[in-house]
């Protein structure tokens, strides 16, 4: 049906995604970008990206092609992509974030009138963010183009900096909920990645705008399953995996290391496995970055830990193998119930390889967990009942292949394809609305009677 609405479209319509991460870069806002572009594809729109140089998480620019330029535009499959050089600053801390995230903003609007030259002009303004100030960048688009502005609240901020434990806390959330309140006063739609979420935006903030949930979704184009030994037979001999793992039970966390999502519980597991008699068989395997890195490079020296593996963040279009590689794989998520809200797009990209879960979480994704009998969720810090997960899916092969199963036929729910279907309801629902809105007052200003 998306297909052929693009076939028969006369006029070309125009999207304009703000985003500071895209691919080729790794983690979630990358994924979810480029999820987004691809939805808006499906429902007709050409979409043009205003995204910054590859450069996270080290902030380096590592490709040639960008070495010299300021501003660089290139099509990547669907997209044109709008790219602006950051100041080369590491992804790390949160004034070293809030310095490249406001760079990026302050570019995205200096580069306005080369912008709206390469795209010539714009029906629609979907703007992400890292932080609230893409909002306004968003509304300055759409106000000088006449689009229907898109405001996608992907993080909850300033709710989520409960995990940056500062004395400035109290004062920085005060101020921070007075400017996030103003950032929800512009859009014509607000989209938040969960229901949970959608809800904490509604209650928390009142905005007059709808608040509609749209969950990240996978590109099952780029994640699908693949067989599982055929996988780790090609990362050993790429020697992504070290060769002794080539028969173990696999278990898994990729993404984001930090304090916050708290991965250290997983090398608490493995330590604790090594005193179990088939502790041989089973090792844990985390890929990617993060300040909480080094104290899982501590736990692995402290307790001698020769199960437990640490790889650095690997290309996107590696990830599908090493996903499917894996037995189980792992959600981790902060404690605080502010992150109740989050499912984020690795659980998708797991869901998409057809893999147990092992949540160590609660809220949302843990309610999709057992709800759907796609794995077993535990509450953080209860190593025994995580050890305990972990000894019954090794020793459970057909519970394991019901999980596999159920996952699969839940995929079909957070496919791209049936996600722009329920988006261009949503969307065709909100312009209908904002249109009779508009020419309720354009009668009314004619008829004063009608007020």
């Amino acid at each position: 049906m998306l297909f052929k609405l693009k076939k028969k479209r006369l006029i070309e319509n125009v999207a304009l995604l703000i985003s500071i991460f895209f691919p080729p870069e790794p983690g979630g806002g990358s994924t979810a970008a480029w999820n987004r572009g691809v939805i808006l594809d499906k429902i007709g729109y050409s979409v043009y990206i205003v995204t910054g140089f590859p450069s996270y998480p080290s902030g380096k620019v590592l490709d040639p092609k960008y070495k010299g330029k300021l501003f660089y535009v290139e099509k990547v499959e669907y997209f044109t992509l709008i790219r602006l050089k950051l100041l080369p600053l590491e992804y790390k801390g949160y004034l070293n974030r809030l310095v490249i995230f406001l760079n990026f903003i302050f570019l995205a609007i200096v580069y306005m009138p080369k912008i709206l030259k390469i795209t010539s002009r714009i029906d629609l303004v979907y703007s992400i963010a890292p932080i609230i100030f893409s909002s306004f960048c968003g509304l300055i688009y759409s106000k000088i183009t006449g689009s229907f502005f898109i405001y996608e609240v992907s993080d909850l901020w300033p709710d989520e900096l409960v995990v940056f434990k500062t004395k400035f806390l109290p004062l920085i959330m005060f101020f921070g909920r007075i400017v996030a309140k103003l950032s929800y006063i512009g859009p014509d739609l607000i989209v938040t990645i969960s229901e949970l979420a959608a809800e904490h935006v509604s209650k928390q903030y009142s905005p007059k705008a709808s608040v509609r949930h749209l969950p990240i979704g996978v590109d099952t184009s780029k994640f699908h399953r693949l067989p599982k030994q055929t996988s780790r037979e090609d990362l050993i001999k790429k020697q992504i995996l070290p060769s002794e793992t080539g028969d173990k039970f696999i278990i898994l966390y990729s993404g984001l290391i930090s304090n916050a999502t708290q991965v250290d519980n997983l090398a608490y597991a493995a330590h604790r496995i090594m005193k179990h008699d088939d502790h041989r068989e089973v090792v844990i395997l985390i890929v990617g970055e993060g300040h909480g890195k080094k104290r899982l490079e501590q736990l692995k020296i402290q307790y001698n830990l020769s199960n437990f593996y640490l790889l650095s963040f690997q290309p996107r279009e590696v990830m599908p193998t090493i996903i499917s590689a894996a037995d189980v794989c792992v959600v981790s998520l902060p404690a605080d119930p502010i992150f109740d809200v989050d499912v984020p797009s690795k659980f998708y990209e797991y869901l998409a390889c057809c893999k147990p879960f092992i949540g160590i979480c609660r809220g949302e994704p843990a309610r999709i967990i057992n709800s759907y009998n796609i794995g077993r969720t535990t509450e953080a810090d209860d190593i025994d009942e995580l050890v305990s997960i972990i000894t019954n899916f090794k020793n459970s092969p057909d519970l394991l292949e019901t999980m596999q199963n159920n996952s699969y036929m839940l995929l079909q729910k957070f496919s791209l394809d049936s996600l722009a279907s329920y988006f261009l309801n949503i969307l065709n629902k909100e312009r209908n609305d904002k249109r009779k809105t508009a020419e309720f007052f354009n009668s009314s200003a004619d008829n004063p009677s009608l007020l």
